[in-house]
């Protein structure tokens, strides 16, 4: 007998689907009557207010509302994400795409994305930036108003496809499926369009304090949007290899703060750092405090933002490259001996020495590649801006920008990759401290061989989904064996299990408790004392609702699927920036030309 795929996993109701369709038909429709009531010279409510914020900040009226619902709108995501991931953590799968109180805010965050994008479009007037994308004759929109649009379509289409992807495969939960990633990945990308939008307005107004900041906190929300793909990581529950830890960490940091520094002046690093802190912590309080769920862990990247000022103040802003590079390879190294050392005080899995020479390896290779990236888009924001280069510098500035690219990428496609080698097994000893309803024990175990966990990235203990969570690792009692630090529960929904990561990327588990599941025609499973049990591949344990009947190639075609619109989005960010940039040198090299005549 096979289990409806609906009934199989947390997929989405009628109801849910109409929902959703409901409120994006509403929003799609108020969206389109604005566009039509602006576009053909009528008064609206929201041209009033975007004429009245315009006037009193000195910006284009199509410039003058984004920047603060951009910001609501990555808020709502943020913490959404945040807290979605945590009560999956606590307590297990959901019932479709509203079936935590956490999908909501994600959603109307998304939606807000889009909202930012359409909304320049609809209000588009001069004065425009020198380089727009022209939609009919009479109506160009800035380019950052296409970005966004773009970047927050791809995000909501994430939400639908979400739960087919689920209705195929059934429940990954991994942050790193590819319809999460899909949603995460263009509320990130549309931060690269704010800062654009940012230019377009420094193009046409010069700037201020108030543009300064935004642009500051903009790097901000781009260091807490990095951090989101680390989740799994600061939760203490990561299903890929370790080693990807630090170099997000390198890549997120070096190429926002270098393409901050590289842009303003000094101690604006700082600033970012401050505004990632506040707010990142803010929601890691919020998430474990209000809502109780569990602690979200992050990095503290003051290290990182140290490097960048000093490399800063000591080799200037004039080269950005070089500013990239150094500061990139400092972080690299520097940075990630300093998050190694922050992992050992608050991160719920700490780095093991073993790691450190790869980290430090991949770690220079990634923050060199990201530096570049960064001075790149720094180059091209400042060229939007009105800054003159001449066309062989730009050549060459494109060019170390996709070093930059094919670096970093090439880093992170050589760590992602798992495997999950036979061999490894254990007996197992329950030492009980509880029992009855709710029975706890201790768990130790004797490998074979007795040599597996040496060395390992990481030997531990897992409870997680029976209305909380717990990491904890595995302590060596004598050759080959080891126990857990606390009782597992082995009750009620709770999956206890012991994990062990070896080498750069070997990943597998064992069993130790988790309860039957008819929805998706699991067995119980109890250890008992004494029981020898074989180490299985981690994906098995920790994925236990996806489906093993779906044949490979809808997998790879999902993921494939996912790095066309990846690179799309990529593609998009490269073209429309560097289209801006070309109308920014065109449009600064003319008004240098008439300041020569005037003389």
């Amino acid at each position: 007998m096979t289990v409806p795929l609906a009934a199989s996993t947390g997929t989405a109701t009628f109801g849910q689907i109409a929902i959703v369709t409901g409120l994006v038909a509403l929003m799609y429709l108020a969206l389109a009557v604005l566009l039509w009531r602006e576009r053909t010279g009528r008064v609206t409510l929201v041209g009033r207010l975007a004429d009245t914020i315009g006037r009193l900040h000195g910006v284009p009226r199509w410039a003058a509302l984004t920047p603060y619902l951009h910001v609501v709108s990555l808020l709502a995501c943020a913490f959404g994400v945040w807290w979605d991931i945590a009560i999956h953590i606590d307590k297990g799968r959901d019932a479709g795409p509203f079936g935590t109180a956490a999908h909501y805010p994600i959603f109307f965050g998304i939606l807000g994305v889009i909202v930012t994008g359409v909304l320049p479009i609809a209000l588009a007037r001069k004065p425009l930036p020198a380089r727009t994308i022209k939609l009919t004759k009479g109506w160009r929109i800035p380019c950052s108003a296409a970005l966004v649009t773009v970047c927050g379509t791809f995000a909501l289409v994430g939400f639908p496809l979400d739960d087919m992807w689920h209705r195929l495969f059934g429940e990954d939960v991994t942050l790193w499926g590819p319809t999460h990633l899909l949603m995460i990945g263009g509320v990130v990308f549309s931060i690269f369009a704010r800062l654009l939008a940012s230019a377009e307005v420094e193009q046409l107004v010069g700037l201020n304090i108030r543009r300064r900041f935004q642009e500051i906190a903009a790097v901000g929300a781009l260091l807490i949007a990095w951090d989101l793909f680390s989740t799994e990581f600061n939760y203490g529950v990561p299903q890929f290899p370790l080693i990807l830890q630090p170099i997000l960490i390198v890549f997120g940091s070096a190429m926002a703060f270098t393409l901050l520094r590289a842009r303003r002046g000094p101690g604006t690093t700082f600033a970012a750092l401050a505004v990632y802190l506040v707010v990142r912590g803010g929601i890691a309080w919020a998430v474990a405090e209000p809502l109780g769920q569990i602690v979200g862990h992050f990095p503290l990247l003051i290290v990182e933002a140290l490097l960048v000022e000093g490399v800063a103040f000591a080799l200037g802003n004039k080269n950005r490259f070089r500013l990239g590079a150094v500061a990139g390879a400092l972080i690299g190294t520097v940075g990630v001996l300093a998050e190694f050392w922050w992992s050992s005080v608050w991160m719920p899995i700490q780095w093991p020495a073993s790691m450190i020479p790869p980290a430090l390896g991949f770690g220079v290779a990634t923050g060199i590649g990201a530096g570049l990236l960064g001075a790149w888009l720094a180059t091209r924001y400042a060229e939007v801006a009105g800054e003159v280069r001449p066309v062989p510098s730009v050549r060459r500035t494109h060019q170390l920008g996709a070093v930059g690219l094919v670096v970093v990428v090439a880093a992170l496609f050589f760590c992602v990759p798992r495997s999950a080698d036979p061999g490894v097994s254990a007996t197992v000893s329950l030492d009980r401290v509880a029992t009855g309803a709710e029975p706890r024990a201790y768990v130790t175990v004797r490998l074979d061989p007795a040599d597996a966990a040496d060395g390992a990235r990481w030997f531990q203990a897992l409870a997680w989904q029976g209305g909380g969570s717990m990491t904890r690792p595995m302590v060596k009692v004598a050759d080959g064996t080891y126990r857990s630090t606390e009782p597992l529960p082995m009750y009620g929904k709770w999956k206890s299990m012991v994990r062990l990561h070896r080498g750069p990327r070997d990943m597998v588990a064992m069993w130790v408790y988790a309860p039957e599941d008819l929805k998706i025609e699991k067995p119980a499973v109890q250890v008992s004392n004494g029981q020898r049990v074989e180490f299985i591949g981690e994906q098995q344990v920790l994925r236990r609702e996806e489906r093993t009947d779906v044949p490979r190639w809808m997998w790879n075609g999902g993921y494939a699927l996912l790095a066309v619109v990846g690179a799309m989005e990529i593609l998009g960010i490269a073209w429309l920036v560097g289209r801006g940039a070309r109308g920014g040198r065109l449009r600064a090299a003319h008004l240098e030309a008439r300041k020569v005549v005037v003389r």
